[in-house]
């Protein structure tokens, strides 16, 4: 192996071992491969003609595996020796819930922060089933059970940022996506109760003309090509 292997393949043990002791969601191979990209350590075209996955894979080490989701093959983790069968159960977790993977750009922001919002020892998270769907940081004792469903810390990611959803890293949004699926499966509560509503298009003057007609009407008028486009652009 050449020294330019060796330091390459000791970079992706450090960074990689470093995921794991702050996270135990898994490590997706295209975030791997952007951050390598970032600290330019690994070439747009691959390195000695292999893929990323095949040069993984090709070093036979413990703490460098590929792990993979056998229902989504597009969906591949690395991970080492110690973590694997915490980062395989989390895939199959997610696996499980996939059918019920929610938008989470189509969430409400109260929902979403619900999910990431930090607490303090002893506060408990509670998010109203009807909407505005506002969540409350509180006490299990002074909680609403008929109006409020818990999000209990295991389906969370406190401190997990919402400002810029579309910045978000593939991992970090498919962990949340897994957890707020598992949290709607357990408490039997459809994910889809929660959506925004769709903005409802106004009608424009000329599509108002049109409808104030008497029934048959509307068809035989005839509206010259500028006054029809004049109308079509006022609300």
């Amino acid at each position: 192996m050449s020294q330019a292997d060796e330091e390459l393949y000791s970079a992706l043990r450090k960074i990689v071992g470093e995921h794991y002791e702050k996270d135990c969601s898994p490590l997706l191979l295209s975030d791997l491969g952007h951050d390598l990209r970032e600290l330019n350590l690994w070439p747009a075209k691959g390195q000695n003609g292999k893929s990323l996955r095949e040069y993984i894979e090709a070093a036979n080490d413990p703490d460098l595996l590929i792990v993979r989701d056998k229902n989504s093959p597009a969906y591949v983790a690395v991970t080492t020796a110690a973590t694997k069968q915490i980062v395989e159960a989390w895939i199959e977790r997610r696996s499980q819930a996939t059918a019920a993977i929610p938008d989470i750009d189509a969430l409400p922001r109260s929902v979403l922060l619900a999910f990431c919002v930090q607490t303090e020892s002893g506060q408990h998270v509670f998010l109203r089933k009807t909407a505005p769907f506002k969540y409350g940081v509180t006490s299990p004792e002074n909680a609403d059970r008929e109006q409020d469903i818990e999000v209990e810390d295991r389906y969370r990611r406190p401190g997990l940022k919402l400002s810029t959803l579309s910045e978000m890293s593939a991992s970090d949004r498919l962990d949340l996506q897994t957890r707020i699926a598992a949290w709607s499966r357990d408490k039997n509560t459809p994910i889809d109760l929660f959506y925004k509503p769709a903005s409802k298009k106004r009608a424009n003057a000329l599509e108002r003309l049109l409808a104030a007609q008497p029934p048959g009407v509307a068809s035989k008028i005839v509206i010259p090509g500028d006054i029809a486009l004049l109308l079509s652009r006022q609300e």
